[in-house]
């Protein structure tokens, strides 16, 4: 008789990728790093990996937070101050010129934002980017990869 209530474990470990070393270094000259990648890639994951407890945490794919983000960009940028990862930025565009802004009034400060965003829409809409110049953000792309994130 086969039995059908078998309980499979999902090893949860962590995955060393090769991108560690390249975000430390582009979080080590830059203001902003922008982490592309497939969903469930492994970004968010390997963000929280390289740069541990320092930097804060906002997942920008809840309806109410992106809310809060667009009500008043000012305001949610001063409740999450940098160091700070936004996970999911892309459903929070209108919220990178005042990303920009703030990079802008503190250029020589690096790693200020750990950005990620899906790979299908690697394109930010005309004046939405967060660069406005060469050298103020390094874009990193994700290689696909197994586990979440």
């Amino acid at each position: 008789m086969h039995n059908c209530n078998r309980v499979y474990f999902v090893s949860h470990q962590y995955i060393p990728r090769a991108l560690e070393p390249v975000l430390r270094k582009a979080a080590s000259q830059f203001p902003a790093v922008v982490l592309v990648g497939a969903r469930q890639s492994g970004k968010t994951t390997l963000l929280k990996h390289v740069f541990g407890e320092g930097p804060g945490y906002v997942s920008l794919e809840p309806p109410d937070i992106r809310a809060s983000a667009a009500a008043d960009p000012r305001g949610f940028l001063e409740m999450h101050p940098p160091p700070v990862i936004f996970d999911e930025v892309q459903h929070a565009p209108d919220l990178l010129p005042y990303i920009k802004e703030r990079i802008d009034e503190r250029r020589n400060l690096h790693g200020q934002y750990l950005l990620d965003r899906f790979a299908e829409l690697v394109a930010y809409r005309p004046g939405y980017g967060i660069a406005g110049g060469a050298g103020r953000h390094a874009a990193v792309a994700a290689p696909f990869t197994t586990g979440g994130g």
